[in-house]
């Protein structure tokens, strides 16, 4: 909530210039971070969106943070399947020449999220499944290569261009583990925990340090859920979700949705992604995707997607329309809101651990930085 000596700010009014790079058209969407602009890019008059942080949040060290983080990572990835940063910076506001403007410029995608798109139209034909699934295996391995873990993947943060072009958006979550650019400041605790429950690895639940190997997790629930039209782990509260990816097995989605027609390949595909060890995951999205193309051509043959036996040195490059891949066969041997992301340290966990066997527990401690 804004207080009383830094309230917020009424909207940019359409016309109004941010330095010389953009123009306000009007407004997109709001949310409890900021503010999304539709506007051009002056030089080209390219389309695009605007995040402009909310006036009284610019002296929140860890939201403004993460902020910050978001347009430092977007900026060191390219790819047709994550949007590029277009442009950030700190400008006077043009409503209060006293304060300033955060923003932040992305390409404008005109298209639903994937969770919308479960939503409104129900089971997706399984080639459909394996496409968007590949796409989202070609954004992982380009923010993997850059050493960019996103953490809250999941189907609100997959946008589909035209209803068939994938792009992975909102990397405000995003974890540097390795290259040589450092996060912008120490913006979680360690062992903090990050993410939305549903979609989260066991170690990330944990608190555990995590690697590439995550995002391969949720991948998995996205698949999952793409399959059988459920996630493979549900619950009254957070802390019951993140227990049942620590401590449950899911149910195979051939047994949990058995009139969808899922092949052995792909439900050994999802299975494996959902792995509690990531060392028994797949290794890489280049090996999911290798394991995903060769359900497709041999979906009778679960044992060649196991994660040890889908070697695969690159992901395949995508065409504009994914229908047009050609599913070539890799070595054998080889609807309600989204989720709000969560954060609980790893020690409330020790505690939750310890006195789980004794008492009841409630535990509510929400992370409300969900950036429109």
């Amino acid at each position: 909530m804004p207080s009383a000596s830094h309230p917020s700010l009424p909207a940019l009014r359409a016309g109004t210039h941010l330095g010389d790079a953009f123009e306000v058209i009007g407004l997109l969407g709001e949310g409890g971070a900021g503010t999304v602009y539709d506007a051009t890019r002056t030089i080209t008059g390219e389309r695009v969106a605007v995040k402009v942080l909310h006036s009284h949040l610019l002296g929140d060290r860890q939201i403004r943070g993460r902020f910050e983080r978001e347009a430092k990572i977007l900026a060191r990835l390219h790819g047709p399947h994550i949007a590029p940063v277009l442009g950030s910076g700190e400008l006077v506001d043009p409503r209060d020449p006293s304060r300033t403007l955060l923003y932040m410029a992305l390409p404008r995608i005109d298209g639903p999220s994937l969770d919308a798109v479960i939503s409104r139209e129900g089971p997706l034909p399984m080639s459909r499944v394996t496409d968007v699934m590949l796409q989202i295996c070609d954004a992982l391995k380009m923010a993997h290569e850059q050493g960019v873990v996103h953490r809250d993947l999941k189907p609100a943060n997959v946008l589909l261009r035209g209803g068939s072009h994938v792009v992975v958006v909102d990397f405000g979550l995003a974890k540097i583990v390795s290259g040589d650019v450092a996060p912008v400041t120490v913006l979680t605790a360690q062992n903090m925990v990050c993410g939305t429950p549903e979609y989260m690895a066991p170690e990330q639940a944990r608190g555990d340090e995590i690697d590439e190997r995550s995002d391969i997790y949720a991948a998995g629930v996205i698949l999952y859920q793409l399959l059988t039209q459920t996630l493979p782990f549900t619950g009254a509260t957070p802390l019951a979700v993140l227990t049942a990816h620590l401590t449950v097995s899911p149910t195979p989605p051939r047994e949990r949705a058995p009139d969808r027609g899922i092949s052995k390949a792909l439900e050994a595909v999802a299975m494996n992604a959902l792995a509690k060890d990531p060392r028994a995951r797949y290794a890489s999205a280049a090996q999911l995707a290798a394991a995903i193309l060769h359900a497709r051509v041999a979906p009778d043959d679960a044992d060649a997607v196991r994660p040890e036996a889908a070697h695969a040195p690159t992901v395949p490059s995508f065409p504009s329309s994914p229908t047009q891949l050609s599913p070539t066969r890799p070595p054998p041997r080889a609807s309600p809101p989204p989720p709000r992301p969560f954060a609980l340290s790893k020690r409330t966990w020790t505690m939750i651990w310890i006195g789980a066997a004794v008492a009841s527990i409630s535990v509510g401690v929400w992370l409300s930085l969900h950036d429109p």
